[in-house]
């Protein structure tokens, strides 16, 4: 009898804990809803696009809010991008905001600006999980316009302290390449305005060795336009 009772209770316990999972799941909060629900007044949320080449050539957009685990390993943090007042008008600024869940709720936690500047490339915003940091990073690419080009920047979140970049210094940048490899990511960096046409300036290389970004030589074959994405 003893048993028989040990062995329902165990039983009812284990239904208690799927069914408890599948409220949490199904009670998820939209990151998207939850970013909007953030933004100032006279605010606009940024836009993230990829372009389409097949079957015919589109461009896809969405909402520029992104989910990694920035602060710790089990948090799941909310990254958006949104422009004041909007990013049709001549004077506007490019804010990127985290927000960090705790009691169910989530807090804004920390903010950066870009004054006079719009995210420019397609991606221009991603979660980079790094090998040897214990949390993801987030890469930013901003600049003023398409014609003046812009920098990359990777974010990784550090206490007291907050959001800092660890890339080095780059600007005026027109194409912006990620490599996932076994050894670390490569990015590449080109200021060319139409690589297919002008290989010149050569783009630059960096790879991460696991605690810093470190500029590196080409790799074989790089010198071939487009590099591919």
């Amino acid at each position: 009898m003893i048993r028989a009772t040990i062995l329902l209770l165990l039983s009812c316990s284990f239904i208690l804990a799927r069914q408890s999972v599948a409220a949490q799941k199904r009670t998820a909060p939209d990151p998207v809803t939850v970013a909007r629900s953030f933004l100032p007044p006279n605010t606009q949320l940024a836009q993230l696009y990829r372009i389409k080449y097949h079957p015919r050539w589109t461009v896809v957009r969405w909402p520029a809010v992104l989910v990694g685990h920035i602060l710790d390993r089990e948090s799941e943090d909310i990254v958006f991008a949104y422009y004041s007042p909007q990013i049709h008008t001549f004077e506007k600024t490019l804010f990127i905001t985290l927000l960090h869940r705790t009691s169910g709720k989530y807090e804004q936690v920390y903010t950066i600006s870009h004054r006079d500047q719009v995210l420019l490339v397609p991606h221009a915003m991603r979660i980079l999980p790094l090998q040897g940091l214990p949390t993801d990073a987030i890469a930013v690419i901003a600049g003023i316009g398409a014609y003046l080009g812009g920098q990359l920047q990777v974010f990784v979140w550090h206490d007291p302290w907050g959001w800092q970049n660890i890339f080095p210094p780059n600007g005026s940048m027109h194409y912006f390449y990620f490599y996932p490899r076994k050894a670390g990511l490569e990015v590449a960096l080109s200021a060319a305005r139409h690589p297919g046409l002008n290989v010149s300036p050569p783009p630059v290389w960096f790879q991460w060795n696991g605690k810093s970004f470190i500029k590196i030589l080409p790799p074989e074959g790089s010198s071939k336009w487009p590099l591919p994405d």
